[in-house]
């Protein structure tokens, strides 16, 4: 069908810059007839900015999927309100903490191609592995482009620009990137940037890179706030990337409150709400076969089929987990540039309530099956019982002393530091003289900066009941891996405080006597005078820990804590565990361990003043005099040294 003419009126202004012959042919009829042909009718027109999901409808076709077909928000009614809040202004990072086939994966598809058609910009894909990577790209980027109508267009038409790690369109790229590659995730700037069970991730991207999810941020810094940033996985433990991000990133949390069909009462689905036939002793197979499970409105008591629990599903909406405040309004009231959403297997219409009920009840008597249903069923992190068990069990050697009161019963304060790129570690220990080294604990934390730790070791006061002071005596600081150098020098300026490395296993002594480092590492230049550096056996002091915290606050020799210990500092003194092959302590990726690296260090310094050995308090060693330092002109490093 012949495309209609528009008639254009020409300025004289326009006019004026044609090529001459041109505008001699158009000067003498003001008016000329344009019929624009299909590629310029693409470049000039504007786009409109419709929500993700209006462009999902009219536009997206899911090839692999159990609903073949256009896509349709009323499948999946709750991922409308996530894929809408990704492309408000303010909103930044989508953060969504997910069950497994939950179409999570499929709104971000939804996303990246109303990009390519509304928003173009450069996308990376991040995946777990190169595997995943390159299938992802054959079977689900690829494909989406080419079922729509609307996003073939943009295609270029040649092979080569549809590579498994690289597809290149008329007007953008999108890259397809694996966790385990620096050197394809520190590539090129990329406005969108899309990590996918980001829990399957390595540590580190390569031995001497940065975790995976802070190598692909740094593909969209350039873009400020035009970025967008997606993260999604189902959860696996509390310190798994998802679970941290939802928790501590995200600056709201929404979830996903339903309608009951029969009372029209509004409430967020739980488990404990499930209910089946035969109670904790049926059968799992049966229950799942036979489809015996319902879901009990928690207002009315009302039996929801999985019929209705689909509708009371499609009548609900997200709100603020802090102040029950829809999704929309909250994101216009309080403007976050980081949200998070948390999208159980309840509200999924691919999870029927029999299947829910059979998980639970397989995993009621399976420790691993339990770690499962948490994951792929409710989308909560694993927190092992036994650990839960072991940080109740650090809380019950705290005393009802406040911080920073020293017993009457102690002799000499030592402080630990454990040495991070941001800042410092620190335990302030006090310990009483004799073969029992019984010890209590004054004071722990953060600080950022060399002036922190001066002012909380040499500023601050530690007094008995009596009102007797106690002053830090000595301490130990790592010092290998993190701002060596500039440890080494807090030390001259400190030298009670003695700068440590730590082995796995040292033959002899578990302290050795100290090598003298006259050179700063990894140059040529010297120490003046040169610095004392302590090895030590780190697993000897984690055994001797480990054998402390499991004294009776009440028989000699007890780790105590004071009574403002923190529940989550507790956790640092379970992070370790021994691994049975090779007998050594292990840390687990993630888990924070400071504190545990501290009290290490504190057995280490109370072994090396062999304290457990006297009944008097050792007297101070004489301090030589430091040479100054010939790089600063003598002038000291750090505001506050001494």
């Amino acid at each position: 069908m012949r495309r209609p003419a528009r008639t254009f009126r020409v300025p004289a202004s326009v006019i004026d810059v044609m090529p001459e012959r041109l505008a001699a042919s158009i000067s003498r009829g003001q008016e000329i007839d344009f019929v624009p042909s299909p590629a310029e009718r693409k470049v000039i027109r504007k786009p409109a900015m419709i929500p993700v999901s209006e462009w999902a409808a009219k536009h997206r076709m899911l090839i692999k999927s159990a609903l073949p077909g256009a896509w349709k928000n009323e499948t999946t009614p709750y991922l409308t309100g996530i894929m809408d809040a990704s492309v408000v202004p303010c909103v930044e990072t989508v953060i969504i903490c997910k069950v497994p086939q939950s179409g999570g994966t499929e709104i971000e598809h939804n996303f990246s191609g109303r990009s390519i058609d509304v928003d173009p910009g450069d996308i990376l894909y991040v995946f777990p592995d190169d595997k995943t990577a390159r299938e992802n790209a054959k079977d689900r980027i690829l494909p989406m482009i080419k079922s729509s109508l609307r996003l073939r267009s943009y295609r270029t038409g040649r092979d080569e620009d549809e590579a498994s790690t690289r597809i290149n369109l008329q007007h953008m790229t999108i890259y397809t990137a694996s966790a385990q590659s620096a050197s394809q995730l520190a590539n090129k700037p990329c406005r969108y940037v899309l990590f996918d069970e980001v829990d399957k991730y390595p540590d580190t991207a390569g031995k001497r890179e940065a975790d995976p999810i802070s190598l692909g941020r740094a593909r969209a810094t350039t873009y400020g706030y035009g970025r967008k940033i997606w993260m999604l996985s189902s959860p696996t433990i509390e310190q798994g990337p998802i679970w941290q991000a939802y928790q501590h990133e995200a600056q709201i949390r929404f979830v996903y409150l339903v309608r009951c069909p029969l009372c029209g009462e509004m409430q967020c689905m739980t488990t404990k709400q499930v209910r089946w036939t035969g109670g904790s002793e049926a059968d799992a197979e049966v229950v799942e076969s036979t489809g015996a499970a319902w879901y009990e409105c928690a207002k009315c008591a009302g039996t929801w089929t999985d019929h209705l629990r689909n509708k009371a599903v499609s009548d609900g909406y997200w709100v603020a987990e802090d102040s029950g405040v829809e999704l929309f309004a909250s994101l216009k009231a309080r403007r976050p540039r980081k949200i998070g959403f948390h999208l159980p297997g309840l509200i999924s219409r691919f999870v029927t309530l029999a299947e829910y009920a059979a998980a639970f009840l397989k995993a009621m008597h399976d420790k691993t099956k339990m770690k499962d249903f948490r994951n792929r069923f409710e989308a909560l992190p694993w927190v092992d019982y036994q650990v839960s068990r072991e940080e109740d069990a650090i809380l019950a050697l705290c005393d009802d002393r406040p911080e920073m009161l020293v017993p009457d019963d102690a002799d000499i304060l030592l402080a630990a530091m454990d040495t991070q790129d941001n800042g410092f570690w620190y335990e302030i220990r006090a310990f009483k003289l004799g073969p029992e080294l019984e010890s209590w604990g004054i004071r722990e934390g953060f600080v950022d900066s060399f002036t922190g730790l001066d002012k909380i070791l040499f500023n601050d006061v530690y007094e008995k009941m009596n009102g007797q002071a106690l002053p830090v005596y000595s301490g130990m600081i790592d010092s290998q891996g993190h701002r060596t150098a500039a440890v080494y020098d807090w030390c001259r300026l400190h030298p009670q405080i003695k700068p440590i490395a730590g082995e796995r296993t040292i033959k002899g002594s578990p302290v050795p006597p100290p090598t003298i480092i006259d050179r700063y590492p990894g140059t040529k230049r010297p120490i003046p005078g040169g610095i004392m550096l302590y090895r030590l056996d780190t697993n000897y002091f984690k055994n001797l820990l480990s054998g402390k915290l499991n004294i009776s606050p009440s028989d000699p020799g007890a780790w105590h804590m004071h009574a403002g210990y923190k529940k989550s500092h507790a956790r640092h003194l379970t992070s370790e565990y021994i691994d049975d092959q090779t007998g050594f302590w292990t840390c687990p990726g993630h888990k924070d361990n400071h504190l545990w690296d501290c009290a290490v260090y504190m057995l280490a310094e109370a072994e090396r003043l062999q304290l457990a050995r006297q009944t008097r308090r050792p007297k101070p060693a004489k301090r030589k005099p430091v040479g100054p330092n010939p790089y600063t002109g003598g002038a000291s490093m750090f505001a506050g040294g001494r």
